[in-house]
């Protein structure tokens, strides 16, 4: 799950975000235009040049916190080549060159508002 968005740290409270317990970690390898990324451990993964502390951080921490409680709820999951939605396997692809996600709604590259796991996390980027 992924925020088309690193140093650790613990239990911090992110301006204007829910308190977040989990490990942030710098990471600026998640792929093209990727700047975080929600993690199967519970961690969110961040690119280093994203200030969290900004707004936009937090528009960032927000989106990946509210993929982290799809997770915690069963709701999402993710493997490699898979993404589970309510109970659904959804099969990721490659075509032309572009990571796509055939979901409930159809074949859209990832993090795309037509799917409906990134339509809540964008949501909650404004609640």
């Amino acid at each position: 799950m992924a925020f088309k968005l690193g140093s650790e740290r613990r239990g911090i409270n992110f301006p204007n975000t829910t308190s977040f317990k989990g490990k942030v970690r710098e990471n600026g390898n998640m792929g093209k235009g990727v700047v975080a990324q929600a993690n199967n451990d519970g961690s969110i993964d961040v690119d280093p040049s994203v200030d969290i502390n900004s707004e936009f951080g937090a528009k960032v921490m927000k989106h990946e916190i509210k993929h982290q409680e799809q997770m915690e709820e069963g709701r999402a999951g993710y493997g490699d080549n898979w993404v589970m939605w309510e109970g659904n396997i959804y099969i990721r692809k490659e075509e032309n060159g572009e990571p796509i996600i055939d979901g409930p709604n159809g074949k859209w590259p990832e993090g795309h508002p037509n799917h409906p796991w990134e339509a809540e996390a964008i949501q909650a980027e404004t609640e």
